[in-house]
């Protein structure tokens, strides 16, 4: 019966595996709590959607779109971050204004000078 459940340790790749993945729970439970503490719980939804206007952007400019939109994520994580400083709103506030404003500005460039690269339909 335990043999069954041993087994699967005799490959390599399963132990490699099994550490990366206890290692990445452990760092994202970690990781969590401090976000959760800062009041920061939306910026993974919001990166992720802040990014479709640097990606339509560099779309439209022939830019690779990976790198556009790791530059306007990076900017937009920045800008998340300067105006929680500032103290002005909330760390979950700033990230909806920042996420709402990108997206809504992705979509306003494609739907003005429409697509020029490679089809994004999803």
């Amino acid at each position: 019966m335990t043999g069954a459940l041993l087994d699967p340790f005799q490959y390599d790749f399963f132990v490699k595996g099994l550490l990366v993945a206890t290692l990445a729970g452990g760092l994202c439970g970690l990781i969590g709590v401090y976000i959760t503490l800062r009041g920061m719980s939306y910026i993974g939804h919001g990166l992720s959607h802040a990014i479709f206007g640097g990606f339509a952007a560099s779309t439209l400019v022939s830019v690779n779109y990976y790198l556009g939109a790791g530059i306007w994520g990076l900017a937009s994580a920045l800008a998340i971050n300067r105006v929680t400083r500032s103290r002005r709103i909330g760390a979950d506030a700033a990230i909806g204004v920042i996420t709402t404003s990108s997206f809504a500005l992705g979509v306003a460039l494609l739907t003005r000078f429409g697509s020029r690269g490679p089809s994004f339909d999803a």
